[in-house]
């Protein structure tokens, strides 16, 4: 039964269409000009056999995302958790993202989160921070939702990264947004940016806040962002983007229960990413470097003392990536890569008697890494060629145990078809938190976290993509993840508490989408991802993910979005800090079942083509106009039918 109802409507509604020519793309054919597109852009099949998901700035705003988790829970196979309508209440069930299952365990992450191509997650935790990955000036977002370890390295059983806005054409480009709705909740976004010759600039500011739908839970983001490139030749261009946010959010605390007394998370982030490109015939790749620099006040109280106390937090991650594309014959290609990555910081729990607060120094973990990808096309008949691939990641690590990570895929292509398998083995370090629970939280224990084992992660995967027609393109693929070693809490009796490799999982699902666009007026998307999981009660590892929606134009100037969501029921512990309740079904924290409709009517007054230079329009969005009950975590409701005004300026 848990299949029916996206299996009827998989066939009531399909979606999209293919957009413009990607590098990575191995078939595709000529681009259709549409006036919108729902929920996805495309879903491209790169080179080594994977695939990665394409969110634009388009559906960022035709869905009217506040923030990264609003602007991809309607992505097929990902699921969200939150507390509050803005703001993410740390960083785990209060604000997150999770991927085929993948993505719970806290502290720790095992997805890799990046923006314009470099880290971003707190050095001392390894998770990242959803109030600190804004959405308001990205040109997109890329999904990957298999294990990548070659090009994205530690803790990619899945990857998101977050491409920032430039300016590709001559002339200048101003937005100015509004919102405002329900509950208090507004927000504010300026961007400009401006090309010139062989100079670019972008910049931006972005302010949103709401009251929250229950008592304390309000949340409050500022963000700010500039980006400035320069074209030296044919050849090489440089860039440089810095950027920097300050966010809070409150935890309201269970319906029923008592209100937190003292419950506001508090964080603060500074980024730099450097980048030098080259682009020849031959050759082409960059350089990179980068800095991210954050902290996180997280005001708690203490009901043992009944009395306030801090967890505070200071972190720096820094780095370069290197890699260079070869195309060594028309049909050959050679990538090759150098990453370093230094992460960590010092945390201090800060209590009211200062002979209860503990602190850990500063300290950072390193990891060395090289990388190798080979791929060679060769033609079977006219109009079909194979393409196999391989690749391999040496990662050398200061404390932990290096790890040899390889890839491996191949692709049929055909005239409107790609076949394609692929195979990778991926792994995840344990982060600076281990040095705070072995060297301070348990003192008997000071130096052991050295002895953990990477977790690691096996993926196998095969697909199909079908292009019948220039608008309609249909996903398939089956895929198995296996994942051994995974790190758990371990608590006395006997003494010491401790960390331990004891943990084993694994999913096998199927995922379909459709993507349609009958006539330019109108675009359609429908997918869904179907997961079977061991043990029953992986965490954020629903049975099924059910999406839909559709972009129409009417009467020239007025454009109507609609998208459904629809959610199997799921358990929500942590898996780190609470294996005993995640191994039973009885005692295991789950959430219903939910399905959530959302629509957005605009009136455009400039560009009908509904994005970009000239898009200025009105717009009202409903977000959950059915007033259906749903929740993130147990005791955690969110809003109910919510309505939203806006205005954008768009020249």
């Amino acid at each position: 039964m848990r299949l029916c109802l996206p299996t009827i409507l998989l066939f009531l509604v399909s979606g999209n269409c293919l957009s413009q020519i990607n590098p990575d793309t191995v078939y595709q054919l000529p681009p259709v000009v549409i006036v919108g597109k729902a929920i996805v852009d495309e879903i491209i099949i790169r080179k080594d056999a994977s695939t990665v998901v394409q969110v634009s700035e388009q559906q960022i705003n035709d869905l009217n995302a506040m923030d990264l988790p609003s602007a991809l829970r309607r992505v097929p196979g990902v699921v969200i958790s939150r507390y509050n309508q803005v703001g993410s209440y740390g960083g785990g069930e209060g604000g997150s993202i999770y991927i085929r299952g993948k993505g719970s365990a806290r502290p720790g992450a095992e997805i890799q989160t990046m923006v314009d191509g470099a880290p971003r997650f707190v050095g001392v935790w390894t998770h990242p921070l959803m109030d600190v990955l804004n959405v308001d000036h990205l040109e997109r977002i890329d999904i990957y939702k298999s294990p990548e370890p070659v090009l994205w390295g530690n803790m990619s059983f899945g990857s998101l990264n977050l491409v920032s806005r430039r300016m590709h054409e001559e002339g200048t480009r101003t937005d100015i947004s509004t919102l405002f709705g329900a509950n208090k909740t507004y927000g504010l976004t300026f961007n400009h940016g401006g090309k010139t010759g062989d100079l670019d600039y972008y910049l931006g500011v972005s302010a949103r806040g709401s009251d929250g739908h229950r008592p304390n839970a309000d949340g409050q983001l500022r963000d700010y962002w500039g980006r400035i490139g320069y074209q030296f030749n044919d050849s090489w261009d440089a860039s440089l983007i810095l950027s920097g946010s300050d966010n809070w959010a409150r935890d309201p605390g269970p319906v029923g229960g008592p209100v937190p007394q003292r419950a506001r998370y508090n964080t603060n982030d500074y980024s730099v990413n450097l980048t030098v490109s080259n682009r020849g015939k031959k050759i082409n790749g960059f350089l990179k470097l980068y800095a991210d620099n954050g902290d996180i006040r997280w005001e708690q109280w203490s009901s043992s003392t009944n009395n306030w106390f801090n967890s505070n937090t200071d972190y720096l991650n820094r780095g370069l990536r290197l890699r260079q594309n070869l195309q060594l014959s028309a049909a050959t290609e050679l990538t090759v890569g150098f990453d370093y990555d230094a992460y960590g910081g010092k945390f201090v729990e800060e209590h009211a008697d200062p002979a209860n607060t503990k602190t850990m120094p500063e300290k950072y973990f390193f990891n060395t890494a090289g990388y190798a990808s080979f791929s060679h096309s060769f033609t079977l008949a006219p109009g079909i060629s194979l393409t196999p691939s391989a690749g391999v990641r040496i990662n050398n690590h200061t404390v932990f145990d290096n790890q040899v990570a390889p890839e491996a895929g191949i692709i049929l292509t055909g005239e409107k078809w790609n076949l394609y398998a692929n195979y990778s083995r991926s792994y995840n370090y344990m982060g600076i938190y281990s040095v705070w629970f072995y060297n301070v939280a348990w003192p008997n224990s000071a130096g052991k976290y050295k002895d953990l084992k990477p977790e690691r992660v096996k993926h196998y995967e095969i697909g199909l993509k079908l292009t019948p027609t220039r608008g309609t393109s249909l996903d398939f693929c089956i895929f198995r993840d296996r994942g051994e070693d995974k790190i758990r809490f371990i608590p006395p009796p006997p003494p010491p508490p401790s960390f331990a490799n004891v943990d084993r999982f694994e999913t096998t699902g199927f995922e379909f989408s459709l993507s349609w666009s009958p006539v330019k007026e109108l675009s359609l998307f429908t997918g869904f991802t179907v997961l079977s999981k061991d043990p029953e009660t992986l965490p954020y590892a629903p049975g099924y993910t059910f999406s839909m929606g559709a972009n129409l134009r009417f009467l020239k100037r007025f454009q109507l979005n609609i998208d459904l969501e629809a959610i199997d029921e799921m358990y929500t512990v942590n898996p780190r800090f609470d294996p005993i309740s995640q191994m039973n079904p009885d005692t295991a924290p789950k959430i219903d079942s939910y399905a959530i409709a959302n629509a957005k009517l605009s009136y455009y007054v400039g560009n009908l083509a509904g994005s970009g230079r000239g898009a200025s329009h009105i717009f009202l969005a409903l977000e959950n106009f059915t007033g259906a009950d749903y929740e993130y975590k147990p005791g955690y409701p969110m809003p109910g039918a919510t309505a939203f005004l806006g205005l954008t300026l768009d020249y």
